[in-house]
């Protein structure tokens, strides 16, 4: 029997469903202070494929000290949050990753994290700066806390983009399906800041007035050029476009070339942290470390086509 699929509506109502649990509940029974939970992922950036999402939850408390998930990570928390949701009516914990609880409610697979709480997007940078030259993979720890700032840099694009990130990532889904795992998998979040990319590009050739089906066209013609370039890549955005840096005010933070750097995180460069293998199955996501390996998506991008819309692909 076929899996039903999952409406936005239902994975909207679970998500108001298990914030209140967590405000309610969660400083009782553990200890731990919610100070903000934030939507994050495809469903908060409003790039969700109807049917073939998961819902990524980011807990933020002022009670998780960075340094401390610098030194040990974010096991301790995480431990104390699985207990308390074991405790929750039609949930079943199906496992714990170095970031995440997972599990499954009412039918919907769910992934909670955890971070630090971070008043502005500076203070972040500041502590990933006071860090000690430490391996990418440490500092890449910390790309969740900036989940709350993807979301807000994604929420105010234009919904054409918004639309060609849904249509594209229904093409990866066609191309890489969950059930049969695969390497060079482009994540969720890659994918959306290549569109992203590709949409400018597009629209400072055609002219923003051009029908949407010109600009369709065009956005492909970019992506076509920016995956089979890859090697070549230098994208950023500045803070006069997200708000949240310069590129001269944290030098040290950036990352070497080829290099996509996500416009919330200075750290964060998702030429390679965007893509990677997975086992038939697997949950995507966009919080695990990449494997850079851009083989098979230069080898399928020809057969994107941004002109047709996720039903038709």
């Amino acid at each position: 029997m076929a899996k039903r699929e999952v409406t936005m509506d239902e994975a909207k109502a679970v998500v108001e469903e298990l914030v209140l649990y967590l405000q309610k509940n969660l400083q009782s029974y553990t200890g731990i202070t919610v100070s903000e939970v934030v939507k994050a992922g495809s469903l908060g950036h409003g790039t969700a494929v109807q049917g073939n999402f998961d819902v990524d939850l980011v807990l933020y408390s002022r009670d998780i000290d960075a340094y401390t998930v610098a030194r040990n990570g974010y096991d301790s928390w995480l431990g104390q949050v699985r207990r308390l949701l074991d405790r929750m009516q039609f949930l079943t914990i199906q496992g714990v990753t170095i970031h995440a609880v997972q599990f499954q409610y009412k039918g919907i697979e769910v992934d909670l994290l955890v971070s630090p709480y971070w008043d502005r997007p500076s203070d972040l940078y500041r502590f990933l700066g006071s860090l000690p030259a430490v391996p990418p993979e440490e500092r890449f720890a910390f790309s969740v806390n900036a989940s709350k700032w993807q979301v807000a840099f994604f929420q105010k694009q234009p919904n054409q983009v918004k639309e060609f990130v849904k249509r594209a990532k229904a093409w990866r889904n066609k191309m890489w399906r969950k059930e049969a795992g695969g390497e060079g998998k482009p994540n969720s979040y890659l994918i959306s800041l290549l569109v992203l990319r590709a949409h400018e590009k597009a629209s400072a050739t055609v002219g923003y007035g051009a029908s949407t089906q010109a600009i369709a066209k065009q956005t492909t013609v970019q992506m076509h050029h920016l995956v089979n370039n890859h090697h070549k890549l230098d994208i950023y955005w500045e803070s006069h476009e997200n708000g949240y840096y310069m590129r001269r005010e944290y030098p040290q933070l950036l990352p070497a070339r080829p290099r996509i750097v996500d416009p919330a995180n200075p750290t964060n460069n998702l030429y390679t942290t965007g893509i990677r293998s997975y086992r038939p199955n697997d949950r995507a996501h966009d919080y695990e470390l990449g494997d850079g390996n851009w083989t098979l998506f230069k080898k399928y991008i020809g057969t994107l086509d941004l002109t047709k819309t996720v039903e038709e692909i």
